[in-house]
C-alpha cells in the first residue's frame, strides 16, 4: 500500500524515482490525476533539475507536447525508474519545459498509465489518499 495526502486540496504521492539517464535519485511529489493518460515531470522538477542539479534540459531528448488545464506545453524525456509498492516501472517520462515569462508552477502529474497498476482509494475527509496493489484491493469486501 502506497500512502498519500491531501496538498492545498490535491491527492498527491510522494514516489522514489531513478533518472537512470542523469544519474539521479529523488523524491518526487506527484499529484493524483485520473484525467491524464500519462504521469509527467512538472515545472517545478524541471527547474530543479536544471537549477540546484546543473542539468542542461535543452540536451535531453525531445518529448510529446503535453495539453492540459495548463495549455499546451512542450517537454523532454528521460528513462525514469520508480518502485512503487511491489511493482517496479521503467519508462521515458516527459520532462515540461519551463517557458520564460509565464507561470511556471504546474506540478508532477501521477496519470492513468502508472495508475492502471493499483487500485486509488482518496478520502478527504480524513486525508487519506491510497494505492493499494492488486493483492490488497482483491481482499476488500466490495460488491
Amino acid at each position: 500500500m502506497i500512502r498519500g495526502h491531501f496538498r492545498s486540496g490535491f491527492p498527491h504521492v510522494n514516489i522514489l524515482i531513478s533518472m537512470t539517464d542523469l544519474g539521479l535519485l529523488m523524491n518526487v511529489p506527484f499529484m493524483v490525476d485520473t484525467g491524464a493518460t500519462r504521469t509527467l515531470l512538472g515545472h517545478r522538477i524541471a527547474i530543479r533539475l536544471s537549477g540546484y542539479y546543473g542539468i542542461d534540459l535543452a540536451k535531453l531528448p525531445t518529448g510529446r507536447q503535453s495539453i492540459g488545464i495548463g495549455g499546451l506545453a512542450s517537454s523532454r524525456q528521460t528513462r525514469v525508474s520508480m518502485r512503487i509498492g511491489s511493482l517496479n516501472i521503467d519508462q521515458d517520462i516527459p520532462i515540461l519545459e519551463p517557458v520564460p515569462g509565464r507561470i511556471t508552477g504546474l506540478p508532477s502529474i501521477l496519470g492513468r498509465d502508472i495508475l492502471s497498476h493499483f487500485a486509488l482509494f482518496m478520502e478527504d475527509r480524513t486525508n487519506r489518499v491510497l494505492l493499494l496493489e492488486p493483492h490488497e484491493s482483491a481482499i476488500l469486501p466490495i460488491p
